[in-house]
């Protein structure tokens, strides 16, 4: 539907603003393309779109700051959102004061955003968490976009930034890592296919994307887009990526930036002493299910969905040890995750508590 088709000037203008109301209606529950592509039909629908953003979604955003691996604090805006709010476009988050602890204190917190800059993202967005897709199980939208015209507070509990440019960053950014991933699975489908490889019944071809997704494409994608971004903020290439660090490496596969020695051991092991938080690629691997990247997957049975959830974990870890070509030990763990809970998988995939990075996986 085009708005400067030669038609629509031909239809009363209050029937035209219903038709284009009911268009974007029709993708509440699909924040990406409405923003990037709904928003541009019509300075009436943009008004009205940004509207519906600052009001349902902005309360639905999380900014979350790490302080090393174990120690996770959400920022978020509380009430709901109104423009006499922000009139200058900038909503303001704030940490709930029991965020706080031995470990943390508002000083750390403070210094942990000094830090915040492209090329160390300590911050990541998450958006519609138990709420995008339906709700289902890793449903949620996450990334590390960057905080546009971020200010932090002196106590470091509170922070504001322009809410437009910042969801604009992070949506735009999903939309390209939509076509990305639909590209690369359309080649991986037609090199299967050339190879003899392409399983024949739909079932089974929702079962090798899966694995192709998580040993391939998912990462790949993000890679992708984090190059674009990098070309976006300095296409002399004097900048680097803090995201593709040391351990996300096996996850990236990218050279990884330089960076200072990690120094002593300070803890039982390298999980326990690590003082970097997450990379993206390591947040994106726990809570990012490449299932919700399959063709009608809303379709599908619960059954059918929960086992393909398993089929991701299954070859997450194989990916995570090394054992990607493994599938004894990639339907081992499966088998393990499927009996992990109670109730229905209708049950397991929409009324579980939200899932977040773990260093321990």
């Amino acid at each position: 539907m085009e708005y400067t088709s030669n038609h629509w000037h031909l239809l009363p203008q209050e029937l035209v603003d219903m038709i284009l109301e009911n268009l974007v209606d029709e993708y509440n529950s699909d924040p990406v393309y409405q923003w990037t592509t709904l928003r541009h039909i019509s300075a009436r629908q943009k008004c009205r779109i940004e509207k519906h953003f600052l009001e349902y979604w902005v309360p639905k955003l999380t900014v979350t700051l790490y302080s090393g691996a174990w120690v996770q604090i959400d920022y978020k805006s509380g009430a709901k959102a109104s423009r006499s709010d922000c009139e200058d476009g900038m909503v303001h988050f704030q940490a709930p004061q029991d965020s706080l602890s031995d470990h943390v204190d508002q000083e750390r917190l403070a210094t942990l955003w000094h830090h915040y800059s492209f090329e160390n993202r300590v911050a990541h967005l998450r958006l519609g968490e138990g709420v995008l897709n339906g709700g289902i199980r890793e449903g949620h939208i996450v990334n590390d976009t960057e905080l546009v015209g971020l200010k932090v507070g002196e106590d470091g509990m509170t922070i504001s930034f322009d809410w437009k440019q910042t969801m604009d960053a992070l949506l735009r950014e999903e939309m390209l890592m939509r076509k990305f991933q639909n590209e690369m699975i359309s080649q991986r489908i037609q090199e299967l296919a050339e190879a003899n490889q392409w399983p024949s019944s739909p079932a089974e071809q929702r079962v090798e994307l899966v694995k192709q997704l998580v040993l391939d494409i998912q990462m790949r994608k993000r890679v992708e887009v984090q190059k674009h971004r990098l070309d976006r903020h300095d296409p002399n290439g004097s900048a680097w990526l803090g995201s593709l660090s040391r351990e996300s490496a096996y996850l990236h596969k990218q050279p990884s930036p330089p960076s200072t020695p990690s120094g002593a051991r300070t803890a039982c092991c390298s999980i326990c002493s690590r003082q970097s938080g997450p990379s993206i690629f390591e947040v994106a691997s726990q809570e990012e299910s490449v299932v919700l990247a399959l063709d009608g997957w809303q379709q599908l049975h619960a059954d059918e969905l929960l086992g393909l959830y398993g089929e991701a974990f299954g070859w997450g870890c194989c990916r995570c040890q090394g054992k990607e070509g493994d599938l004894e030990w990639q339907q081992k763990r499966k088998n393990q995750w499927m009996k992990v809970g109670s109730g229905t998988a209708k049950g397991k995939l929409f009324n579980q508590t939200c899932v977040r990075w773990d260093p321990l996986g």
